[in-house]
């Protein structure tokens, strides 16, 4: 499945979720993300895994039925925002995948305030894109069309779609 085709099936399949189970959703690709800003944290020295990981715990909070206080969410917010790494300052494929992890984060929190389908759609492009970029690394003898057909792309298609069978 190409990209064109993940991105329909993920925009199909994710509408037909309830917000809790899009919420359900969003939370397991951000949890599976993490490891990547935790990693990029360490190696860099910069950054906060701490914020992101308090996003994250926000997220399942409301998951879970509590309300979320919508200042402390765009407090959070933007203090994710805050710690998210620019790629022209940190090149390496790492920075993308911290960029992506927190990003993600961003999005299920901004979902919790505005519940718009399209942020959980976009989160599970986060994570195509972050296997993409590992893909890349991984195998830099392969074109695009061959990297975009790889089977680690194709398992990140996998996983995602089985997700929502599983939140559904």
């Amino acid at each position: 499945m190409n990209w064109t085709e993940y991105r329909e099936q993920l925009i199909k399949n994710v509408d037909g979720l309830s917000s809790h189970q899009k919420l359900k959703f969003a939370i397991e690709v951000c949890e599976k993300l993490f490891p990547d800003y935790k990693t990029f944290q360490d190696k860099y020295k910069w950054g906060n895994a701490n914020l992101i990981a308090d996003g994250l715990a926000a997220c399942k909070q409301n998951a879970n039925g509590l309300d979320t206080d919508e200042k402390s969410v765009q407090i959070l917010i933007a203090g994710i925002e805050k710690i998210t790494p620019d790629t022209e300052d940190f090149g390496e494929v790492s920075g993308s995948l911290a960029l992506n992890s927190a990003a993600a984060v961003c999005e299920a929190l901004s979902f919790i305030l505005d519940n718009k389908t399209e942020r959980i759609s976009d989160i599970g492009g986060l994570s195509y894109d972050s296997a993409y970029f590992r893909a890349c690394e991984d195998y830099p003898k392969l074109s695009e069309s061959e990297i975009e057909n790889h089977q680690d792309l194709q398992n990140e298609i996998n996983w995602q779609l089985e997700k929502i069978k599983y939140v559904a």
